[in-house]
């Protein structure tokens, strides 16, 4: 018996109505328990793009945590160069809006999305073995307070990780291809727009009690920490133009590609 063929890529009118959809949410259900997953999801996108950016720098990662207040904190050595530790410090929320971005440009190509499930299985899995151990560095009074970390931090991100993985792999496995494709399209359209609505919330909270990234960029540079946020915020919403763009160009390539006179029917 042959295999049954993949099923054709989603259409660009159907990306589209989910893309709206997740905007929707994100603007409407942005403090509900029912994005509260996603938030913690993309916390760790975030934290994961400091602890890359810092290894491919040559800097050693001691710690990546989330916490139940959706905050998150990554330790590292220090590098010794200024400029090494600016791209560390943008490394957060540039590399969540990228990662979203590429996803979103995933999902416009995917067919059945296993596979994109159990990548993020994989990235998940590989962040808790490298770098969450059980018990992180203590946080201090003014990071305990303002993200919400603590030294259990270690074990509800191991928890959190081990449970989102266990669903998405469950998903990856057993799911019909439409749940499949629904959930990663949901992910990938989520995480541009929740890392989006986490840099706008740079501008109330955290610009001037010294524990947000754009604080740490003012510091370094002299620079005000809102003009981090700024151009932050400009980075990923040109990281999310791009992954609209190359959805909505993919007809037209698709097209370009069919032999003269192809049709579907019956």
């Amino acid at each position: 018996m042959r295999p049954l063929p993949e099923p054709p890529p989603l259409s660009t009118r159907a990306l589209l109505a989910c893309l709206v959809l997740a905007a929707a949410a994100s603007v409407f259900l942005w403090q509900t328990v029912w994005l509260y997953p996603l938030r913690l999801l993309v916390t760790l996108m975030h934290e994961s793009g400091h602890a890359l950016t810092a290894w491919a720098l040559g800097s050693h990662v001691s710690s990546v945590t989330i916490s139940p207040a959706t905050g998150g904190l990554t330790y590292h050595s220090l590098t010794g160069s200024r400029w090494k530790e600016m791209l560390i410090a943008s490394g957060g929320y540039v590399g969540s809006s990228v990662a979203g971005a590429l996803l979103l440009v995933a999902a416009g190509r995917m067919r059945s999305g296993r596979l994109l499930l159990w990548g993020l299985v994989a990235w998940m899995v590989g962040v808790a073995v490298l770098w969450v151990p059980l018990l992180p560095p203590d946080p201090g009074g003014t990071y305990a307070h303002f993200t919400g970390s603590s030294r259990s931090d270690g074990l509800f991100t191991l928890g959190f990780i081990a449970g989102m993985a266990a669903l998405l792999g469950l998903i990856a496995w057993k799911g019909p291809v439409w749940l499949r494709r629904g959930v990663v399209l949901w992910i990938a359209a989520l995480s541009c727009l929740l890392a989006l609505q986490d840099i706008k919330g740079l501008f109330g909270f955290g610009l001037e009690v010294g524990v947000s990234d754009a604080h740490a960029m003012a510091q370094l540079t002299w620079l005000p920490a809102p003009f981090w946020a700024a151009v932050w915020m400009a980075l990923s919403l040109v990281a999310m133009g791009l992954g609209l763009r190359s959805i909505l160009r993919r007809r037209e390539r698709v097209r370009s590609r069919m032999p003269f006179g192809q049709f579907s029917g019956g």
